[in-house]
C-alpha cells in the first residue's frame, strides 16, 4: 500500500476519536445520576465536575501502564463489564416490556414518530429479547460457577509461555467487588425510589 506513514497515522487518530466519543458516553453516564440524585453540589459546575471524572478515569487507567497493568486490565476486561451489561439491559427490557408497558412503550413511540411501532419490534421487546438476555445470563452464572476459581494468563519465564494461574484471594475479593459495584446500581436505585416514594398521606411512617 502506498504512503503506509500516512495510512498509520490516520488509523491511530482513528483510533483516538473512537477512544474519545466512547468517553463522551461514558462520562455523561457518570455525572448524569451525580447530578440527578444530588450526590454532588449544583454549584459545582458541569465542566468542573467533567474534569473531576476524567481525572479519576485517567488515575484508574494509569494502573494499566504499571507492571502488573496487564493482569488488572484482564480482571476489569473479564469481569466489570460483561456480567453488569448484560444485568442491566436484562432489567431494562424487563421493566420497559412488563413493568412500564408494552402498550405505554408503544404510544411513546407513536408520540415521538408519528407511528406506531411494527409488530416485529414488539414481538422483539416482548418475547425474543428477555427469552435471549435471561438465557444468556443463566448460561454466565452457570459458566462461572462451575468454573471454580476465576484464572487468568501470566507468563512463566522459565518455561517461557504463558501458563493457566488461579487468582489469589485478594484478587478474587477484589473480582467480588467488582461485580457487586456494577450491578448494585439497579437494586439501591430501585430501594431509594421505594424508600422516597414509600409515604402518602394518612401514613405517616418514613422510611428511614
Amino acid at each position: 500500500m502506498p504512503l503506509p506513514q500516512l495510512w498509520s497515522v490516520l488509523y491511530f487518530f482513528m483510533l483516538l476519536l473512537l477512544g474519545m466519543g466512547s468517553m463522551l458516553g461514558n462520562v455523561t453516564a457518570i455525572i448524569t445520576p451525580l447530578r440527578d440524585f444530588k450526590v454532588v453540589s449544583r454549584n459545582l459546575s458541569i465542566e468542573a465536575l467533567s474534569g473531576l471524572v476524567c481525572l479519576f478515569c485517567l488515575l484508574v487507567g494509569l494502573s494499566f501502564t504499571t507492571r502488573p497493568g496487564n493482569y488488572w486490565f484482564t480482571m476489569f476486561n473479564d469481569y466489570a463489564a460483561s456480567f453488569s451489561l448484560l444485568f442491566v439491559v436484562l432489567i431494562e427490557v424487563i421493566i420497559i416490556s412488563y413493568v412500564y408497558g408494552i402498550k405505554r412503550f408503544e404510544k411513546d413511540i407513536q408520540d415521538m414518530l408519528g407511528r406506531p411501532p411494527c409488530i416485529i419490534w414488539k414481538i422483539l421487546l416482548v418475547a425474543v429479547s428477555p427469552l435471549v438476555l435471561l438465557s444468556l445470563f443463566i448460561f454466565y452464572i452457570v459458566s462461572y460457577i462451575l468454573g471454580g476459581t476465576p484464572t487468568y494468563q501470566a507468563w512463566d519465564k522459565d518455561l517461557g509461555k504463558s501458563v493457566v494461574m488461579e487468582y489469589p484471594v485478594y484478587g478474587q475479593v477484589f473480582i467480588g467487588l467488582l461485580l457487586v459495584s456494577t450491578v448494585s446500581c439497579v437494586p439501591l436505585s430501585a430501594l431509594y425510589t421505594y424508600c422516597k416514594t414509600r409515604h402518602r398521606p394518612g401514613t405517616p411512617e418514613r422510611c428511614a
